[in-house]
């Protein structure tokens, strides 16, 4: 029956973007690593730049603020160390944005392509397992046989025409695409029942991705 074999299409493309879902959150978790490495090796170059130059402008090792503020009292001491320590938490704020653009562009050591490279092992075997499954389910039959073009091999579009023929409003799946087709034309309902790129199209791209990613 036309039916059971919506409702078999409709799991294995069910499956089939679970796993689509699992990869572009896998490659996400990948990119927020890095940027998370850059952020902490900059950050901590933030912190000892703000604490060198704290240190290297104490009060007792220059003057370099002895004309803010007249005198050597407390007072004088309270401005000058006030004074040290903004301009040096705002020299080390600036350092930390400046690193952090230069490593993301890789102008410096130590930057997204080399720690990409440091996370990247990992990544590509979770992501080959995943592909693997990927693979595995557009070599089954229901999907290499598939009765439905594939602009409608989706789960939006499935569960349309299911409901379509559990209500008996037809009864093979030409009739259950064309109701689907003029249905979409409404833009209220389009988004609800179609998807720009079909389930099928942006497996084999992600496979196309991976295999160029890895050369």
């Amino acid at each position: 029956m036309i039916l059971d074999y919506c409702r078999e299409l409709f799991d294995t493309l069910e499956n089939l973007e679970g796993l689509l879902k699992g990869s572009e959150d896998l490659r996400e978790d990948y990119r927020k690593k890095i940027s998370a490495q850059i952020a902490r090796q900059a950050s901590i170059l933030d912190i000892l730049v703000s604490i060198g130059m704290i240190v290297y402008f104490m009060p007792d090792k220059t003057v370099f603020f002895s004309n803010l503020v007249p005198g050597t009292g407390p007072v004088d001491l309270f401005f000058r160390m006030s004074a040290i320590t903004f301009l040096s938490l705002l020299l080390g704020y600036g350092s930390r944005l400046g690193l952090t653009w230069l490593w993301q562009h890789n102008y410096l050591p130590g930057g997204r392509k080399h720690i990409a490279r440091f996370y990247k092992k990992k990544y590509l075997k979770k992501q080959k397992e995943i592909i693997e499954q990927i693979q595995e389910i557009l070599k089954s039959e229901i999907i290499v046989n598939a009765e439905l073009p594939n602009d409608y091999m989706n789960t939006k579009s499935i569960n349309y025409i299911i409901g379509c023929l559990e209500a008996g409003e037809v009864s093979n799946s030409k009739e259950a695409t064309n109701l689907l087709e003029l249905e979409s034309r409404d833009s209220h309902v389009h988004y609800l029942i179609k998807t720009e790129n079909n389930t099928i199209s942006r497996a084999l791209l992600l496979i196309k991705n991976e295999e160029e990613e890895r050369r």
